[in-house]
């Protein structure tokens, strides 16, 4: 009897161990891949595999002609691979602007998708084109078109990941772009996590002398009371890092995609198993790495170039459907946005879009047309 339970004993003690033993070891990978990541290694694109992409480009089967897609596969320092999508609105092809073809860009837009998101603003490329500007977008990897069999979808660990992508689409369209004209100025835009991205991006890329940020209602802090941003959020990025796989699975309601999906009370057809009515599941290390981004935004970026950061008038977080959403932000509070505009760089420029979504291109049509308008005077005096 005494020896069954000396042996009951010794193998919760093996048990126990195994686990430290395993947490330690899983800790360690933990911290091996943010240490890699935040040592701001750059990884540079390699011309023949630019040229790769290039040569196998396709038409984009999502948004059809002549929306064009490039593959793209990078890695970043800790090894891991990653595949994401390069799309092309080729120069000149809106209808609106023929006279316009035969004349040079006078720049290139890099649109930035947000949180359970990819690009399929047909619209926003077409008013690009209009305004003169050569308009690509990415899907980032877990995201869109770069979805691949047993992704997580919207997942990441570190916003640092996504660089090596972002270096890839900037200089993967300058090779695009280097048929019409050399050195066109590069605007980074960039909506909600996307804004997020972009600024942060642009903070740790300052040799490329981005010529202007386009920020739409950027994702600069938790929607949350002060209580939950200020305590709970440090306190669950710390455990993060040891435990970056738990799943807490999804939040939020779906209302802000009802405002959205033509199915309900919007006016916009887009693929939901790619941007769906719930939030994709989510882990302690999207919150990490989305905490620490914004940590470092409230510390202050020192970007130089000219920023627009853009957003609505009001917001709406209320459980039930109400018409607010149609004319609120419904994912973001707008006064945080506000708030923390001013740390992105020294020459910040905000514009309240009243009636304008989380989205403001995703608003109804007089409210998304001023913030166009708004957007493209801003780069065009930035340039």
């Amino acid at each position: 009897m005494m020896m069954k339970k000396y042996l009951k004993l010794y193998v919760a003690v093996l048990v126990v161990s195994l686990v430290s033993i395993f947490e330690i070891q899983l800790s360690k990978t933990a911290v091996y891949e943010e240490e890699s990541l935040d040592s701001g290694i750059k990884v540079l694109a390699q011309m023949q595999d630019l040229r790769e992409s290039y040569a196998n480009a396709s038409v984009d089967s999502s948004l059809g002609t002549p929306f064009r897609r490039y593959a793209m596969h990078t890695m970043p320092v800790y090894g891991k691979e990653f595949h994401s999508t390069l799309i092309e609105y080729p120069y000149g092809s809106s209808k609106r602007t023929d006279s316009l073809a035969a004349k040079p860009a006078h720049g290139i837009i890099l649109y930035v998708h947000g949180y359970n998101d990819y690009f399929f603003q047909r619209e926003l490329a077409e008013k690009a084109d209009s305004a003169g500007y050569a308009f690509f977008a990415i899907d980032l990897h877990y995201c869109g078109r770069s979805l691949m069999p047993g992704d997580a979808r919207g997942d990441m660990r570190n916003m640092r990941e996504f660089f090596a992508e972002l270096d890839y689409a900037v200089e993967l369209a300058r090779v695009i772009t280097k048929e019409r004209a050399d050195s066109l100025p590069m605007v980074l835009m960039g909506h909600s996590q996307g804004g997020l991205l972009a600024a942060f991006y642009a903070n740790h890329r300052p040799e490329e002398k981005f010529a202007a940020l386009v920020l739409n209602s950027p994702f600069f802090d938790f929607n949350f009371n002060w209580l939950v941003r200020n305590l709970a959020i440090p306190v669950v990025s710390e455990i993060a890092m040891y435990l970056p796989d738990f799943s807490i699975g999804s939040s939020g309601n779906p209302n802000y995609a009802y405002s959205l999906d033509k199915k309900y009370y919007g006016e916009w057809l887009y693929n939901t198993e790619w941007k769906s009515e719930s939030r994709p599941e989510q882990f302690l290390g999207w919150v990490r790495a989305i905490h620490k981004a914004q940590q470092e935004l409230h510390r202050g970026f020192h970007i130089n170039s000219p920023i627009l950061v853009m957003h609505g008038d009001c917001t709406e977080k209320g459980e039930e459907w109400s018409e607010n959403y149609m004319h609120c932000d419904g994912v973001l509070d707008v006064e945080h946005i506000e708030k923390w505009a001013p740390k992105v760089g020294p020459n910040v420029k905000t514009e309240t879009i009243a009636g304008g979504l989380h989205d403001l291109f995703l608003s109804r049509k007089a409210v998304r047309d001023e913030a166009y308008a708004k957007a493209f005077r801003f780069i065009d005096e930035s340039l």
